[in-house]
């Protein structure tokens, strides 16, 4: 999955999955097929008034394009109603969003956006999708994401923790699945020195004293040309050190607490005070498969009201648990203290949702009862 860089100049969030993941490249007479599913999210405050969206992929037969055949791709949005999505004939491996009637994107709106069976070349490599967006009032800007091309019968995935909360001091244990086979590595980075983790499908970290973020770097090579495919995951910690460039503290002081789960009950939503500082972080997951033609997925959103401003924080999921504790789509939200916080569930489908409040004081995230 292919995030947006954390310098990105755009006004929207645009997330990347192929399915396959990786993408695998054709082997013989018939070829293989890849669908890249693309999430849409306005993190904003204001709705997003979008002139035109372009996706675009490289079209030939080398390592570095992903098809011979651009027009097997077929462009799929599930608000048909608001939004077209289509090929565009004269720039062959592109398609573009644009609104219909002056449809805008509300704030924590998302749109879920695919370019279906597009038939990959035989080549193995790393491609890209361009994404180019223009916005009213705002200007264009232009982002990419790799897309990287196995070979044929190549698979690798499931990279995640053992737990996704651990205390201070402790260490987190990831685990994944990955084929072994000449030209195969695996490289796992983290906040110390790259590890060379490819005869091993387990890694236990140093200790972890703050909030840190691991990636799994695979690289295939064959026919002398590399692909290189990365996975991401998070770890919080509890009661983690701070970090600062100058600190005066006069008196003994209490900067984090043990973590509180919970989690909605049979609410759709409901309202907290936080009464410190902290995060809540939570997860959403389908009970049951929610198909890109069905509207919407069960979603969890979080809004945070401080200052006179509100910041939304919202997370979807159309998949069922893929592994034994799959935390399903998850999110981090920052919470000042005497902030309001509501918490809303939506979608008609079954789901799972937990959240946990980590604070930095001593001091509870509240729910807010009527009268």
């Amino acid at each position: 999955m292919a995030h947006r860089s954390d310098d990105s100049a755009c006004v929207l969030t645009y997330t990347v999955e192929s399915d396959p993941e990786p993408i695998q490249v054709s082997q013989g007479t018939t070829p293989k097929t890849a669908t890249l599913r693309i999430t849409v999210t306005n993190h904003r405050q204001s709705a997003v008034h979008i002139e035109s969206v372009r996706f675009s992929f490289p079209v030939g037969g080398g390592p570095a394009e992903l098809s011979s055949n651009p027009g097997s791709a077929e462009p799929q949005v599930d608000d048909i109603k608001f939004w077209r999505f289509d090929l565009d004939e004269e720039r062959p491996g592109s398609a573009v969003l644009t609104p219909k009637r002056s449809a805008t994107l509300p704030p924590g709106g998302q749109l879920e956006l695919a370019l279906a069976h597009i038939e990959i070349n035989s080549a193995v490599g790393t491609s890209t999708l361009t994404i180019e967006e223009s916005i009213k009032n705002e200007g264009t800007c232009t982002e990419e994401r790799p897309l990287a091309k196995v070979p044929a019968g190549f698979t690798t995935g499931d990279f995640r923790p053992e737990r996704i909360l651990v205390r201070s001091g402790n260490s987190a244990e990831l685990t994944w699945r990955g084929e072994s086979r000449p030209g195969a590595t695996y490289t796992m980075l983290h906040d110390g020195q790259p590890c060379d983790v490819t005869c091993v499908r387990h890694w236990e970290s140093p200790p972890l004293h703050r909030d840190t973020a691991f990636a799994l770097v695979v690289e295939v090579t064959e026919g002398g040309n590399t692909a290189e495919y990365a996975m991401t995951t998070v770890v919080t910690v509890a009661r983690p050190d701070l970090v600062v460039n100058d600190l005066t503290v006069g008196g003994n002081t209490t900067l984090t607490h043990f973590p509180a789960g919970f989690d909605l009950g049979d609410a759709l939503e409901l309202t907290y005070s936080a009464e410190t500082d902290g995060f809540l972080v939570g997860y959403v997951r389908a009970d049951q498969e929610v198909p890109e033609t069905e509207d919407p997925p069960p979603a969890l959103i979080v809004t945070v009201s401080a200052g006179g401003t509100e910041r939304v924080t919202g997370v979807q999921s159309r998949l069922t648990e893929r592994a034994p504790g799959d935390p399903g789509s998850r999110l981090t939200a920052v919470v000042p203290r005497g902030a309001t916080v509501t918490i809303t569930r939506t979608g008609t489908t079954p789901s799972t949702h937990a959240l946990s409040w980590l604070p930095f004081g001593t001091g509870e995230l509240k729910e807010v009862t009527n009268g």
